[in-house]
């Protein structure tokens, strides 16, 4: 019963963390809506192509957190509970439970976020954070993979797939016996699979967008648009 409460509790926290959308909040920062612009995907890749690498790589900063601080947040109502508790009958190794369990909160914060109209990212960079602070080296060891294969073929998408089945498999293998580690890698790495499934259906087809002539920051557009509406204006009052 306690370690139901626990498991709420926590699942909840970290659904409400997911739910904090960074790709949405740099979008409105440049007065735009992400589910709007490129993909309408609201992750950081899609953040990148329309904003460039500088924004891109700060909401896939803000988007790991999220995953990584679920995860340290179920541990420490794990260590809480069990101190305020010591005579309940919780479930072995409760901390690693409860971690897995905020990061699966996290994931579906991210995929359906309660603030935002349950139209969420893919989970990628939230799977990342939460497997860094779950299995650290099975998560860089399919990082440097996923970072190579983004090199090469200049998609993302390709990355992120490969990357989260291979950090699933190398969980399984190497934490074989760890239920609540093994079932949320295998969760995760469905959830983030099925979410890509548009992008695999458009890499079979050869027509996946690649990450090509992408600006630190792109001023160029934004001038461009302004430009833009600067020359309407002037168009308007002659007619």
């Amino acid at each position: 019963m306690m370690t139901a409460a626990a498991a709420f509790i926590t699942l909840v926290i970290g659904y409400l963390i997911g739910s904090i959308m960074t790709a949405v909040k740099i979008a409105e920062s440049h007065a735009k809506d992400i589910r709007e612009c490129g993909s309408g995907n609201a992750g950081s890749t899609n953040v990148l192509r329309t904003f460039g690498w500088k924004w891109g790589l700060l909401c896939l900063f803000f988007d790991s957190l999220k995953g990584f601080i679920s995860v340290l947040i179920g541990c420490g109502i794990a260590y809480l509970a069990m101190k305020l508790f010591p005579n309940a009958a919780f479930i072995e190794n409760l901390p690693m439970f409860l971690g897995c369990v905020g990061m699966l909160g996290a994931i579906l914060g991210h995929l359906l976020p309660v603030f935002y109209q349950f139209r969420g990212g893919k989970c990628v960079a939230v799977a990342l954070g939460g497997f860094l602070a779950l299995s650290p080296l099975m998560l860089l060891i399919s990082l440097a993979v996923a970072i190579a294969l983004i090199a090469i073929t200049r998609m993302v998408s390709v990355g992120s797939v490969v990357g989260t089945v291979l950090v699933a498999t190398l969980i399984i293998i190497r934490n074989f016996g760890n239920i609540p580690l093994m079932a949320v890698s295998v969760i995760v790495a469905a959830i983030i699979v099925i979410a890509h499934l548009p992008n695999i259906q458009r890499i079979m087809a050869g027509r996946e967008r690649r990450l090509d002539n992408i600006e630190w920051e792109k001023r160029l557009e934004d001038e461009t648009e302004k430009k833009a509406k600067t020359g309407s204006s002037e168009t308007e009052k002659k007619a």
